[in-house]
């Protein structure tokens, strides 16, 4: 005992005096002052220990640190080698200057808590940033590439944005059922037999459809696991704002609840009341208000209040919202404005956007906040950019194929993108020149081929340039992030994209079948352009916000494997067609 104390005392000592040396008084001073990979474990314990207080800015500061280190590296790189200057055609108004320059280093090197709330301020206030980070530190870090740990328990924070930020930081703890422990492990078993599944029964249509239909429903149950088991009632907490005569509706509806119940609230447990009761309910839930109510509200409101669903406080609160079901059954069909997801290298490769929460909401994924208040205050002070004008399809470039070995694709979608009046290329590799023009001057460009389009113009080529173009990647695994050992963040083109400051990326998280995306890319371009869809369905009148279109292309596949592939990383945006005018 005493030999261990004393080693105990030797290393506390040693590290005081490297940390010293450094100018830094504890191990979370010197993770917020140079974050990276080998120190997302602390800024993970230090959110954990300032959640435990209550300190909610301080947890959500604290955790952000942990997300994305590499990137945040890669992107400061960019910053001190920047192109300064104007490019052909641009206006002079848009620039790069120097002080813009300066105010993204500001930005990529937050270490202050008040600095990562102030980027919560500069960004659109119908936004909602939820972030998910994984509570598991340390352990897993050295057991074997290839095995899978438990399915962890999750920190959801969520954020609205704007000049009054509100931010709510919540434990989720990981399922306790055995059957739900390997969530991450079922998907990759998944996306692996999806990945074979074409060699091994090529000439067996039938086991192949019976197959593919298998790992369909495989998936699905992992997305109803997730969903159920593993976020449980604390989905609500993805859900994005409601427009501003929603938002009073609801402010109203709370205050008679807490009036008939004489119950009063903190700020936190007052927005949480209002996820909650606000949440989407499934189709299968929609038969009545109370049926969804049940099973959803009540568990959520008594771990709100740390009771039992069976206390008279609950029973109460209860009570009085069910008296206001009118307006609640409105309020949980509502239209939502855009979400954006965070997500931790553990769990960034799973399908949250299929969850029923997220479905029919336009959600992007960004990789920290940092990055995502980057792009943000590039993009809105330029006036050509897309985000500031919105899209315009009339502008748009197609890359057909290039590979020229994908003839039913080139039969499918030739037709369409000829109807574009766009220019292209079809069959043929496109020089490094030509990708490079298409994403730096078009404002929408298509690529259908294999894979992201990197074999024709690597990553480490884009990062150097500005992307202007809304980027819809149409091949396997296109915005895939591979993992590159326990520690290292995972990595993949649609990163380089965002160090090149391209607005917004659409792909796929693994691989999917041709004919599938086809359907996909085609539905998709008509209803870019503006052009109805079959009536009744989600597309009937396709909307004009990008991400949210996405979401209800999604019923174009046929497999649920292609829709839950189908993924937005980057800024809201809004398509408009000044052809028509």
């Amino acid at each position: 005992m005493a030999r261990t104390a004393q080693m105990a005392t030797s290393i506390e000592t040693l590290t005081s005096t490297i940390l010293a040396k450094i100018g830094a008084s504890s191990l979370t001073e010197m993770a917020s002052i140079i974050p990276s990979a080998l120190t997302t474990d602390v800024n993970i314990m230090a959110g954990r220990r300032e959640l435990e207080e209550g300190k909610m800015e301080d947890a959500f500061h604290q955790l952000s640190l942990s997300h994305s280190t590499l990137l945040h590296h890669r992107m400061a790189q960019r910053l001190h080698k920047p192109s300064l200057g104007n490019k052909e055609g641009e206006e002079s108004g848009d620039v790069i200057t120097r002080d813009t320059l300066e105010d993204e280093k500001v930005t990529l090197s937050t270490t202050a808590k008040d600095e990562t709330v102030n980027h919560l301020r500069k960004l659109p206030s119908e936004w909602t940033v939820v972030q998910m980070t994984t509570q598991s530190v340390g352990e897993h870090n050295f057991q074997k590439i290839g095995s899978h740990p438990p399915t962890p328990g999750l920190y959801i924070s969520r954020c609205t944005c704007g000049p009054l930020p509100t931010i709510t930081v919540q434990a989720v703890a990981a399922p306790k059922d055995k059957g739900v422990r390997g969530i991450r492990q079922e998907v990759e078993l998944i996306k692996e037999e999806n990945k074979i599944i074409s060699k091994d029964y090529r000439d067996q249509q039938q086991k192949y459809f019976t197959k593919r239909e298998e790992l369909n429903n495989r998936l699905k149950c992992v997305v109803r696991s997730m969903e159920v088991a593993w976020l449980r009632h604390w989905s609500c907490l993805l859900t994005g704002s409601l427009d501003i005569r929603d938002q009073l509706l609801l402010e109203e509806s709370t205050t008679r609840i807490l009036a008939n119940c004489k119950i009063s609230l903190t700020d936190t447990q007052k927005q949480l009341l209002q996820c909650i009761i606000t949440c989407p309910i499934p189709p299968e839930k929609t038969t009545g208000f109370e049926l969804g109510m049940n099973i959803n509200v009540r568990a959520s409101i008594a771990a709100l209040f740390h009771e039992s669903v069976r206390s008279e406080r609950i029973k109460d609160l209860y009570a009085a919202i069910q008296k206001e079901e009118g307006t609640l059954s409105r309020l949980q069909r509502a239209q939502r404005n855009p979400v954006i997801l965070i997500l931790d290298k553990s769990i960034v490769s799973l399908p949250w956007e299929m969850m029923w929460v997220l479905q029919d909401q336009p959600v992007t994924r960004m990789p920290s906040l940092r990055m995502l208040t980057l792009l943000y205050q590039h993009h809105s002070c330029r006036s050509t950019s897309v985000l500031v004008q919105g899209v315009d399809s009339s502008k748009g470039f197609y890359m057909l194929d290039p590979d020229n070995n994908l003839p039913r694709t080139q039969e499918r979608l030739k037709p369409v993108f000829d109807e574009t009046g766009w220019p292209g290329i079809t069959a043929r590799r496109p020089t490094h020149e030509e990708f490079r023009e298409a994403i730096t001057n078009q404002d929408l460009v298509v690529y259908s081929g294999h894979g992201s389009g990197s074999q024709y113009l690597p990553g480490e080529l884009v990062e150097g340039l500005e992307c202007k173009a809304l980027v819809l990647l149409y091949g396997c695994a296109s915005v895939r992030l591979a993992p590159r050992g326990r520690i290292p963040d995972p990595w993949g083109v649609v990163l380089n994209y965002l160090i090149a400051y391209s607005p917004c990326v659409v792909g796929m998280l693994w691989d999917v079948t041709d004919k599938d995306t086809d359907v996909l890319t085609r539905g998709m371009i008509r209803a870019l352009r503006g052009e109805d869809g079959e009536p009744g369905t989600p597309l009937a009148t396709p909307p004009s916000d990008i991400a949210l279109l996405v979401a209800r292309s999604r019923f174009l596949c046929r497999w649920y494997l292609t829709a839950a592939a189908l993924t937005v990383y980057g800024l809201p945006l809004h398509v408009i067609d000044k052809s028509c005018e």
